[in-house]
């Protein structure tokens, strides 16, 4: 199995600063729905916050690891960095707060497409990535950033031998569902709630 990540150390800029993890979705935060799906495919939960005040401000009641990032301010690299020295397993799922959909069928398909990489990567037709809900192994992640102050994540995706999944591949694996979906802003949440 596999460590997964949930990257929660963002500002909520375009969410008035309101937490995105706490975004609710059919009665459920969005936390609450990431957690419940990754228990099935997941040996630990990570919750990577930006800093000790985040932790704090997080549930009690989460069955998770809270950690914080290491390297402050660096964004969603900072998080999978952080993420990466205190997993415990060989490869680590990794994805962000606001992706309410996640689905086990999609970590297990990845997992199985990091069989002999460092990662296994989602990627658009047009070659945008997406880095967030993806495989990566925790030692080539570990490696990287010990050598590299690099922020970006696709300097970390373009230095790993990385497997490029299409995602048409996984969205037919779960056709009636928007994985890759993000919520952003309290518009698109208002959207997702009226369906």
């Amino acid at each position: 199995m596999i460590s997964a990540l949930i990257l929660v150390g963002g500002q909520s800029t375009r969410a008035n600063g309101f937490p995105k993890y706490l975004f609710t979705c059919e009665n459920k935060t969005f936390l609450e729905r990431q957690i419940e799906e990754l228990r099935s495919c997941s040996d630990e939960i990570l919750v990577v916050c930006r800093d000790g005040e985040q932790i704090a401000d997080l549930p009690d009641s989460y069955p998770v690891k809270c950690i914080q990032d290491i390297r402050k301010g660096q964004g969603p690299a900072g998080g999978i960095h952080s993420g990466a020295w205190h997993a415990k397993d060989d490869y680590i799922f990794v994805t962000a707060c606001d992706m309410p959909f996640l689905s086990c069928v999609v970590i297990r398909y990845l997992v199985q497409a990091s069989n002999g990489f460092d990662a296994a990567v989602p990627v658009w037709e047009d070659g945008k990535y997406e880095p967030l809900c993806a495989v990566y192994r925790r030692d080539a992640v570990r490696e990287f950033y010990e050598t590299s102050g690099e922020r970006r994540l696709s300097a970390l995706i373009q230095n790993l031998h990385t497997r490029f999944v299409p995602v048409q591949e996984i969205r037919d694996l779960v056709p009636d569902q928007d994985i890759f979906c993000n919520i952003n802003d309290l518009h698109s949440l208002s959207k997702i709630n009226e369906k």
